[in-house]
């Protein structure tokens, strides 16, 4: 079981919106999840459940009552369960001040649940305080939303450094992995601060970028995940693509092999595990998506005229591709699978449309001919 804090001291990041729709694609893809709110406010308990009803016991039963997990899980769509919350969580570190070992409430709470599910998800409040603590010991590992802002990337520096010190105190190691939410792409500032985030992070922020959209929050007022709300917006697209990256992570994911280009028998190494951005070789620039379901994937751009007649890709597993000889310059592009339009969900750089909607972006530099 993988256990997974979706935890940020700063409110209004899509935090709750990301553990909602993590939670909702994870089970998609056949995984046993549970969603645990542990945010007094309960937004995800409102977010993801179509009728609202008052939750029968709660996982502040869970961390005042020894109430079981499973006893206070509600199903809420095939494969995913959730432990609601309401606002008496909110009194949990009055109630639980000097107790002995109460930053271990939820970890202990969870380990007999631990054969019962493949994920757990945990929402936490937008502070650090107990209930984030008691997340952060349960947790293995942490996703930490980010808007592209500088008071965020100021902030995610102090995040990381309380959870050095919980790993220093308690010798519990977490791996926190930055996301950026709320990507625009559409301003010089917002591209610099995503490139400052790579530059001091490297591998450790995720790939995948979550762009703005307004369906999303229509969703969550809905009781709904994006899955269920909207197949055709950038944010089904891109928890998808989250939710595969969390995937790739497992153990027994595939490694990176070589693929054969098609029509010069040339070998190039390209990622079959999951699809990424655009990357150049010396045969040219290779395309790759990840569509585990899809017949046909084609690609079509700036470059072939948006002609979707020849413009297939090959498959090597989940992993579409396909290697271009571009001429160094700017291309707009997206991809179809099995006749729906969709941008990269792997490629942050993006930009509207004549039709309101979002094109990737490559760029081939002329110092390099790819």
């Amino acid at each position: 079981m993988r256990a997974i804090a979706i935890v940020n001291q700063k409110g209004g990041c899509g935090k709750t919106i990301t553990a909602i729709n993590l939670s909702a694609f994870l089970a998609e893809e056949n995984r046993r999840v549970l969603l645990v709110d542990l945010d007094p406010q309960g937004h995800s308990t409102l977010g993801i459940q179509r009728q609202v009803v008052e939750p029968g016991r709660t996982v502040g039963d869970v961390l005042l009552h020894n109430v079981t997990l499973r006893e206070a899980a509600v199903s809420v769509r095939p494969r995913l369960d959730l432990v609601p919350a309401d606002i008496l969580l909110a009194a949990a570190p009055e109630v639980l001040a000097g107790v002995p070992g109460r930053e271990d409430r939820l970890a202990e709470a969870l380990e007999p649940a631990r054969h019962a599910y493949d994920y757990v998800i945990v929402d936490c409040p937008p502070n650090v305080g107990l209930l984030t603590f008691n997340a952060l010991k349960a947790c293995s590992e942490a996703v930490i939303p980010m808007d592209p802002s500088f008071f965020a990337l100021h902030g995610i520096g102090k995040l990381l450094e309380t959870i050095d010190l919980v790993a220093g105190k308690t010798g519990h190691e977490i791996a926190a992995r930055p996301l950026v939410t709320l990507y625009t792409g559409r301003s010089a500032f917002v591209r610099a601060v995503v490139d400052e985030l790579r530059k001091h992070l490297g591998g450790e922020a995720y790939q995948t970028v979550i762009r703005f959209s307004v369906k999303l929050a229509e969703a969550a007022s809905h009781g709904v995940p994006i899955v269920d709300y909207s197949p055709r917006c950038a944010g089904f697209e891109d928890y998808q693509a989250l939710a595969r990256e969390v995937l790739g992570q497992e153990p027994a994911a595939p490694a990176t092999a070589a693929v054969e280009a098609s029509g010069n028998g040339a070998r190039h190494q390209a990622p079959v595990d999951r699809g990424a951005a655009p990357i150049r070789s010396a045969e040219g620039v290779v395309f790759s998506v990840e569509a585990p379901r899809a017949r046909c994937v084609q690609l079509a751009g700036d470059f072939n005229g948006w002609d979707v007649a020849g413009s297939e890709m090959e498959h090597s597993g989940p992993v579409w591709w396909k290697v271009l000889p571009l001429s160094p310059g700017r291309y707009h592009y997206r991809y179809v699978v099995d006749g729906r339009w969709q941008s990269d969900p792997a490629n942050p750089e993006a930009e509207v449309s004549p039709y309101g909607d979002f094109n990737s972006v490559v760029t081939v530099p002329h110092s390099e001919r790819g």
